[in-house]
């Protein structure tokens, strides 16, 4: 009498094709089988095991996908250097408008109005290359890593000159630097490129 299980070796005809032989197998139960492939790493066209025992790729998602903490420090760069882009447009034309008021206000100072601008515009075209580096971020290069750490590292000095007001930027700018730092982020943008 025939047993009506496919895999039976009474019945060679009625064998699955995609069933690979048990006979030297080192891992599992000998003749077991997890689907018509056996185990996810056995299937005839999966990917090898990738160095960190993913398949297919390196750690933190497919081959050429950004690892989370580069992507997270690309979402700061752009929302970091786009507030602080509009803050620095805003407090340009804020003091613009007062310009005399302020001069009346702030005279005893003895800080020139033109030291203020100079400022304004620093914090402005830093924002501008915060957003420069953030869209460069996917074609990589350790030189890219380390203008970023750069500007990382000043965002945490324009936290400092802006205390208690600078609390973000510094918390922000600190975040990157220990992103971008970790050697997850240094083998994403050290990978090579075509």
């Amino acid at each position: 009498m025939s047993s009506s299980d496919p895999n039976t070796p009474n019945e060679p005809y009625r064998k699955n094709p995609y069933d690979r032989p048990s006979a030297g197998r080192t891992s599992g139960p000998p003749g077991g089988h997890h689907g018509p492939f056996g185990g996810a790493e056995e299937h005839p066209l999966s990917p090898p095991p990738g160095p960190a025992g993913s398949p297919g790729g390196p750690p933190g998602g497919p081959p050429g996908a950004m690892p989370g903490k580069v992507s997270s420090s690309r979402m700061i760069f752009f929302i970091a250097g786009g507030l602080q882009a509009l803050f620095s447009l805003l407090a340009i034309v804020t003091f613009a408008a007062a310009e005399d008021d302020l001069e009346e206000t702030y005279g005893d100072l003895g800080v020139g109005t033109g030291v203020y601008y100079a400022l304004f515009v620093f914090f402005l075209l830093h924002a501008i290359v915060g957003i420069v580096l953030a869209v460069k971020f996917p074609r990589g290069g350790n030189g890219l890593r380390i203008w970023s750490i750069v500007w990382s590292a000043v965002l945490v000095l324009v936290g400092l000159a802006t205390l208690p007001l600078g609390l973000l930027w510094l918390v922000l700018g600190i975040v990157c630097v220990v992103l971008l730092s970790s050697t997850e982020s240094a083998a994403w943008f050290n990978r090579p490129r075509a």
